[in-house]
């Protein structure tokens, strides 16, 4: 007589739950971040049970910046240049992501003009001073008014 015994158990479903790992951080849109554009900041992480708080901070800031998994700044500015980083978190712990620096192009500030010259600068007038001569008829000698031609340098 043969006996068969089914030791097959029923199927068991296992669900491990972890705190978030793996975050990123993504700037959109990519190529040059100029003042007044828009910019969003994207912070992605695998978790069991899923993320539930995100929070942007930027380096060196202890209060947030904003909430949630997309930060936009819709009109950057120059003082919006730095490191930002996001936080996860669910009921099991919370991470941080490395840091992404953000780099606000701008327009010339506060720009002036100014000249020097290159050596010294001198001022000259001219001052001439006509002499007019003339004889009398039947004279041999010359009458003059005036002086000798005279020239004023000023500095």
């Amino acid at each position: 007589m043969l006996i068969l015994i089914d030791l097959h158990s029923p199927e068991v479903t296992l669900t491990v739950r972890y705190k978030p790992k793996s975050i990123s951080v993504s700037i959109g849109p990519s190529g040059e971040i100029v003042e007044g554009s828009s910019v969003i900041l994207t912070c992605s992480s695998d978790a069991n049970p899923p993320v539930q708080k995100y929070t942007w901070y930027k380096r060196n800031i202890t209060t947030p910046k904003a909430p949630g998994q997309i930060y936009n700044i819709s009109y950057i500015r120059l003082e919006d240049s730095g490191e930002y980083y996001c936080e996860a978190g669910n009921k099991y712990g919370l991470i941080n992501s490395s840091s992404v620096f953000v780099n606000v192009q701008y327009r010339p500030k506060n720009t002036s003009v100014s000249v020097s010259p290159s050596g010294e600068i001198v001022d000259i007038v001219l001052v001439m001073v006509f002499v007019c001569c003339w004889w009398e008829k039947g004279e041999t000698r010359q009458l003059e008014l005036g002086g000798p031609p005279t020239v004023f340098l000023v500095s």
